[in-house]
């Protein structure tokens, strides 16, 4: 449709076919794990409208699809609460990760043979599954015997189903692998206070001999630490000739280096770049930012797919037909290529490239149907950089007047768009600026329907990758420690400045929302004197983090410490830091939704900040989800908290929302409307 012939309407006010329950319909709601063996590729996605995890395969040279799982049976794991690397591909068939033990699947749809007994009435979990060349598996085991913190160790089961352990007394283990050779076993381990992409360490054993359980567990190899010296190490991965590649920070940047296993070092940087080759390990397997066999290495470097020819060195990226981001690379010794990839109008879809032919991208499997999208109002994002500040200029609070000192953030910016509206002669429209959880997370410019439910409504998006966040080299990750609720609340801060400043986005209407972690963003900005912001969306957002502190598990218990500082040392930081304890300085509608299951975050710190709003007089909401844990599963629930947060802002700021929501908004004083 042309401008002339759409109708003009108030920014924020358009119909849109971009509905809330498309938010949850489609093939499916993820790709979540991907693995490879000869010419078959093997995944697991998401199913709705039940959430469960299915496991999926296909040959190369075929058309069909294999499920291999029945529905209703969840391949996952809690191994930090987190899971991943819940199967792997043996030349027997399938092994996956089943409440307590491991089990195999010989053909699709057969029913999973334990390969051990469980333990009764113990928590014990398994993760990252590895099938050595002997047919051995590799795991993580996370062991929850009552009080205190689990137990992680690394484990080896041979085909007759005896359990082994391999090594234990570090606080975490990950990457389990043995060379192509069954030679050596390597591994990655950390400690507190650390995460995985903080201080790590990467430690080899021989596993020399005929392989039987007996000379392994011998000790045929004493483990020795291979590379250490307080960088980050993690995404091993084995060349066909016993080569190893790991991923390592030491140029500020996460880079592929080749490792000298003698000489216990690193040896060439495969592709120097400065930018991120890697990923913040929060989940098991999901650390592959490329794949190598005997003729090619395959990258995803910034947008793109590199592949190396490793005998020339040469470099050349494959044409990716609007796909920029790209996860779980893997290639098999055959050549061919499979990642897990989406773009600005791509929903998340399974790729596969044939490296001995035309690098020609085929789609195996998309969560949505891509011309399902062509038919949408989609804005695609542009990369905005702008100043933020670095130093606090009175304490922890700011002045007034935000300065900046050069640090330089970016964000991804989405302008409205629709097939059928356009906004009035000279307006500008309100804007919603979004901040990630993680904190240590991303934000990328791929297809997510929830940006494009506001902005085909009117609203413009800012998301925003603040202080903090992973793609932009060690340095700036972690800025945001012993900062976080300061830096990246400025960043927010500075973010909307910079919008308003150079004439994007109506000053006046200025939203921000955020889940989790980036719930706790909303309320630290809220709180700062001189924000920006008109009206706010907190979903399971944590307020109090003493509370957090005391209810964080084992794999983020020493988060806490980087981000904050330890405590009870430094309880003050944790109380001043504490939005709960600064509610008073909250003057503009904020909106609360939380689940009533949330094991992380209580629903009564959403509770208690709505009563005392509600109390003031304050434009305010709470909508509590019945049954909802930390992160909303249901149907109902997603497509209930997006339009009841789209309502919320649009009534906060005076607009006439074309969306109905059963939230309860009380004090409801919008500002005046304007075009």
């Amino acid at each position: 449709m042309s401008t002339a012939a759409k109708k003009t309407a108030a920014y924020g006010s358009w119909k849109s076919p971009i509905t809330s329950s498309m938010l949850t319909t489609g093939n499916c709601k993820s790709i979540c794990e991907l693995q490879a063996s000869d010419d078959t590729v093997y995944w697991i996605e998401q199913r709705f409208p039940t959430g469960c995890r299915t496991l999926f395969s296909k040959r190369a040279d075929s058309e069909d699809i294999v499920q291999w799982t029945k529905e209703g049976f969840q391949v996952k794991n809690g191994v930090h609460e987190y899971g991943g690397g819940s199967f792997a591909v043996g030349a027997e068939g399938v092994f996956i990760t089943n409440k307590g033990t491991v089990s195999s699947i010989i053909t699709a749809e057969a029913e999973p043979t334990d390969l051990f007994a469980k333990e009764a009435d113990l928590d014990i979990r398994h993760a990252d599954l590895h099938v050595s060349p002997k047919g051995d598996i590799f795991a993580v085991e996370e062991r929850h015997l009552g009080a205190g913190e689990p137990q992680n160790l690394l484990v080896r089961i041979d085909q007759n189903g005896h359990k082994t352990e391999i090594t234990s007394g570090a606080d975490f283990y990950a990457e389990p692998r043995v060379s192509p050779s069954g030679k050596h076993l390597v591994w990655m381990q950390w400690n507190h206070p650390n995460m995985p992409w903080d201080k790590t360490s990467i430690y080899i054993q021989s596993v020399e001999g005929s392989g039987k359980t007996e000379e392994l567990l011998g000790g045929i190899g004493k483990a020795e630490e291979l590379l250490g010296g307080g960088a980050n190490y993690h995404g091993l991965q084995w060349g066909p000739q016993d080569e190893l590649f790991v991923v390592c920070d030491k140029t500020n940047f996460w880079n592929v280096y080749e490792v000298d296993v003698e000489k216990k070092a690193l040896k060439d940087n495969v592709y120097p770049v400065d930018s991120e080759i890697g990923n913040p390990v929060w989940q098991f397997a999901d650390d592959r930012a490329f794949a190598v066999n005997a003729k090619h290495m395959v990258l995803a470097v910034k947008e793109e797919l590199i592949v190396v020819e490793r005998a020339t060195k040469a470099k050349k990226p494959v044409q990716c037909d609007g796909f920029t981001h790209f996860s779980h690379l893997t290639v098999t010794s055959s050549g061919h290529f499979y990642c897990i990839a989406s773009g600005p109008k791509k929903a998340q879809s399974l790729i596969h490239v044939d490296l001995n032919q035309e690098w020609k991208v085929s789609v195996i499997r998309e969560t949505r149907d891509s011309a399902d999208i062509e038919k949408l109002p989609i804005s695609e994002p542009q990369n905005l950089e702008f100043q933020s500040d670095g130093v606090a200029v009175s304490g922890w609070f700011y002045e007034p007047k935000f300065q900046s000192d050069g640090v330089t953030v970016s964000g991804w910016f989405y302008e409205p768009k629709s097939n059928d509206f356009q906004g009035p002669e000279g307006a500008l429209p309100p804007v919603v600026l979004m901040g990630h959880g993680g904190p240590s997370g991303q934000t990328f410019n791929s297809l997510d329907l929830k940006k494009q439910y506001f902005t085909s409504r009117g609203f413009a998006v800012f998301d925003v990758n603040y202080r903090g966040s992973t793609g932009f080299g060690t340095e700036f990750r972690n800025a945001l420690y012993k900062n976080w609720g300061v830096v990246d609340r400025n960043d927010m801060i500075n973010g909307a400045n910079f919008l308003a400043e150079n004439g994007k986005v109506d000053p006046a209407k200025i939203c921000i929302t955020g889940s989790s972690a980036g719930g706790y963003l909303v309320l630290s900005a809220l709180i700062q004197e001189g924000n920006p912001f008109a009206a706010a969306v907190c979903v399971y957002g944590v307020s109090d983090l003493v509370g957090l502190y005391k209810d964080s598990h084992k794999f983020e218990s020493g988060y806490n410490d980087s981000l904050i500082g330890k405590y009870p040392e430094e309880a003050e930081v944790y109380e001043q830091r504490s939005p709960i304890n600064h509610i008073g300085k909250v003057k503009n509608p904020v909106a609360f939704i939380h689940g009533t299951k949330d094991p992380v975050v209580p629903w009564k710190q959403s509770e208690s900040f709505y009563e005392a709003l509600k109390k003031k007089g304050i434009t305010t909401a709470l909508m509590l989800l019945e049954g909802e844990s930390h992160g909303f599963r249901s149907a109902e629930a997603i497509s209930k908290s997006t339009d009841a947060g789209y309502v919320f802002l649009a009534k906060a700021l005076g607009i006439t929302p074309s969306e109905e929501s059963d939230i309860d908004i009380v004090n409801c004083q919008p500002m005046k409307s304007s075009l």
